[in-house]
């Protein structure tokens, strides 16, 4: 569908609003499908690579693919955190032309902002959720692997 100009939805009658307004929420609905296999796709295909603490620089940070999850990790203060690379509010992966500021990862796609020692959302346009958050650490062999965060009691 072509999108309309104000000036001509301003000439269209009600009636043809209400057309318009079932033509775009079909549209809508397509929409939303794409962006899930969008999603998906691109989360499948993240290399699913080994990756070393003297990968990532300081105040650096990558997506990878670490046992199938699809892993955001950043390295600040020589610290290494890792978050779930989708961004919860619509799971758009946070590495892609993100932006890393201090301890605030920006969402390049809705500017959600989170803080990747906790996951919590800083900043968004909508209601959301935390990211998950991972333990990170380095395993014998020198890779970088993830566990499921475990709160402190």
């Amino acid at each position: 569908m072509k999108t309309p100009s104000r000036a001509e939805l301003d000439k269209l009658s009600f009636d043809e609003l209400i057309v318009l307004a079932s033509e775009l929420a079909e549209e809508d609905e397509e929409i939303k499908k794409v962006r899930r296999y969008f999603i998906d796709e691109f989360c499948q295909r993240v290399p699913a690579k080994a990756v070393a603490p003297g990968d990532l620089a300081e105040g650096e940070f990558m997506g990878a693919s670490l046992d199938g999850r699809p892993i955001l990790l950043a390295k600040v203060q020589g610290e290494i955190v890792a978050l779930s690379n989708k961004c919860p509010h619509r799971g758009f992966p946070l590495h892609h032309n993100g932006k890393l500021d201090g301890y605030t990862i920006t969402c390049a796609y809705h500017g959600g902002q989170f803080d990747i020692r906790t996951g919590a959302c800083l900043r968004h346009p909508t209601e959301t959720y935390p990211c998950e958050r991972f333990q990170a650490h380095t395993a014998a062999d020198g890779t970088i692997v993830c566990e499921t965060f475990k709160e402190k009691a």
